[in-house]
């Protein structure tokens, strides 16, 4: 049936594509923890400047602009970390980019042929192969974390404020929060071994 060619061999090709996204989502977010520890160790560098020991602040009373232009500093080098989370963030989200559309086609290509293919050959599974509802339903869910882990740290950078120290203490783990995407993803395509075997 040419309508179940077409539409596995769409499945087929989604699946390769989001197994090579999720590699690459790994290493752009295994790359960016680096950027990540900076910022909170300049943030911890910037409390304890604001935080002078009463026996220093007799010996900066001789350097006044000292704290300001070090304060200066430190900031000055975070905008340069939270300019390279940025840069991952738009990596981040071409991978995100793919992966939906990804989606998008194979849906697409599902409901052209949808009256052809009909109900029972839509969800007929064997032991080798998941049906073509199982494998549309796992690549919407794996569209939605994609998107959703994406949007999480979107959020997190904009809404970042460097004198929030308990922010600040926390973002390392809430940056590495679902950071094991591909332990999802491999799940689903252990399921599919067989699938994309076959030529």
């Amino acid at each position: 049936m040419q309508a179940e060619i077409l539409t596995k061999r769409q499945l087929k090709s989604a699946y390769v594509t989001v197994q090579k996204q999720t590699v690459r989502w790994k290493e752009i977010h295994g790359n960016s923890e680096q950027y990540v520890n900076s910022l909170c160790n300049l943030s911890e560098q910037l409390d304890s400047c604001e935080k002078v020991p009463d026996d220093l602040a007799a010996f900066l009373k001789d350097f006044p602009d000292l704290k300001i232009r070090l304060r200066a500093k430190l900031l000055e080098e975070m905008e340069k970390m939270v300019g390279k989370l940025r840069e991952t963030l738009c990596s981040l989200q071409e991978v995100s980019n793919s992966v939906s559309r990804q989606y998008a086609a194979s849906m697409h290509t599902y409901h052209t042929h949808a009256v052809e293919l009909g109900i029972p050959k839509v969800v007929e599974r064997s032991a080798t192969e998941p049906s073509v509802a199982d494998m549309l339903e796992w690549l919407g869910d794996i569209d939605r974390a994609v998107r959703e882990l994406y949007l999480q740290k979107q959020f997190l950078l904009d809404t970042l404020s460097y004198d929030d120290t308990r922010q600040m203490q926390s973002l390392l783990k809430k940056w590495t929060q679902g950071s094991d995407l591909d332990t999802m993803v491999m799940g689903i395509l252990a399921h599919l071994t067989f699938f994309l075997e076959d030529s």
